[in-house]
């Protein structure tokens, strides 16, 4: 154990550190606090927003797709980072059941990388 990871920090008057606040979003694009069945999620440190889409074999998931089910027991699927018009773009198509807005969000993460 190392010497510092004891030490009374009190005297110092640290800030306390800023809650971060996640919301997740189901496969009809509504909020859910089941992080298993979540498909996007943001997560808000003061009035910073950060935007996640969850991945599956390097694509984001379709759920409305055949296979989705398949999808959901696989523990390989992760949350990467997208920027705000995508997870827009994804969130519009978990709540419209559009696949225009699929490929068009498929095709924004292809642009980001």
């Amino acid at each position: 154990m190392a010497r510092w990871e004891n030490e009374d920090l009190t005297g110092l008057n640290l800030p306390e550190p800023c809650p971060i606040i996640k919301t997740f979003f189901d496969k009809n694009g509504k909020e859910t606090e089941d992080q298993d069945l979540a498909l996007a999620k943001t997560s808000q440190m003061g009035d910073r927003i950060n935007y996640y889409i969850k991945y599956n074999r390097g694509e984001i998931i379709d759920p409305h797709h055949t296979d989705y089910n398949n999808v959901r027991k696989n523990s390989n699927a992760t949350f990467k980072k997208v920027n705000k018009k995508t997870f827009d773009t994804y969130s519009r198509f978990l709540k419209t059941k559009n696949v225009l807005y699929f490929t068009m969000a498929r095709r924004m993460v292809m642009e980001q990388l």
